[in-house]
């Protein structure tokens, strides 16, 4: 059965080397972000990026070891108000210094850029969340998503971090959830232990067996529903967010419960 997959990939990040002289994450904006033009089918375009900073800061391991993860919180999670002023900017290091500038008042993105932080500068103390396997599942499954029925009748598929069903479908947005599935998924997309393509693949053939509407709208909803469901139920994907859990925990604003 003929399947058409498209996958977003991200970009490299940059290195950044400086001497420590704060453990507060706010005065380490400058190391840790860094912003860009970059131009596209003669369009230019704002980059922002997660270096890899020295490990003389007392971040370097949370953000070395989760810069996708950091990355998502970045892109969806910090105000894009200013894009238009700062995509104005003509200077380099002008354009730099508004950036961290503009996320430097971002309340949003201070509040779940500290919730990491804070697990780093004050870990006795700090208390976190508690999540459940079925939030964990009920967010994961959104980033598989079935985008239109092409002209031959076959679905086309998409895992992505901004095309996605969670403005359709999350009233409430849940930053760090996301991030941690969206990271786990991609860096476990093809190849590996876990291969989350193939069970991508399992369950688009399914949808296959069952007529599911007529009209290629009516038939789009249905598929993409039984597609979160087949996903939701997966045991790969279940064991795929376990072993991220595992290796990520001590950086994790949140705790898994099991039971």
């Amino acid at each position: 059965m003929k399947l058409i997959f498209l996958f977003l990939t991200l970009g490299l990040y940059a290195i950044s080397s400086y001497s420590q002289t704060s453990c507060d994450i706010a005065t380490e904006y400058n190391h840790i972000f860094s912003i860009k033009k970059v131009k596209f089918d003669d369009e230019e375009y704002l980059d922002k990026i997660v270096n890899k900073i020295d490990t003389s800061s007392c971040f370097s391991a949370l953000v070395n070891n989760n810069k996708l993860y950091i990355d998502y919180l970045l892109t969806h999670f910090s105000d894009n108000s200013t894009y238009q002023a700062l995509l104005a900017i003509n200077d380099s290091t002008a354009l730099q210094n508004e950036f961290i500038t503009s996320l430097k008042k971002d309340s949003v993105f201070t509040r779940e850029i500290n919730k990491l932080a804070k697990k780093v500068t004050d870990k006795l103390n700090y208390i976190p969340d508690t999540v459940s396997m079925s939030e964990l599942l009920n967010i994961a499954v959104k980033y598989f998503l079935i985008v239109r029925i092409n002209n031959d009748g076959y679905y086309v598929g998409k895992v992505c971090t901004g095309i996605n069903g969670l403005k359709q479908t999350e009233k409430e947005r849940s930053p760090q959830i996301e991030a941690f599935c969206f990271s786990s998924i991609f860096n476990n997309y093809q190849g590996g232990r876990f291969n989350i393509h193939d069970e991508f693949v399992k369950g688009m053939e399914e949808l296959y067996e069952i007529n599911l509407g007529i009209e290629n709208n009516d038939r789009l909803l249905r598929a993409q529903g039984a597609l979160y469901m087949f996903m939701r139920n997966n045991e790969v994907l279940k064991e795929l967010l376990l072993f991220e859990y595992e290796n990520k925990k001590e950086y994790l604003p949140f705790v898994l419960k099991l039971n």
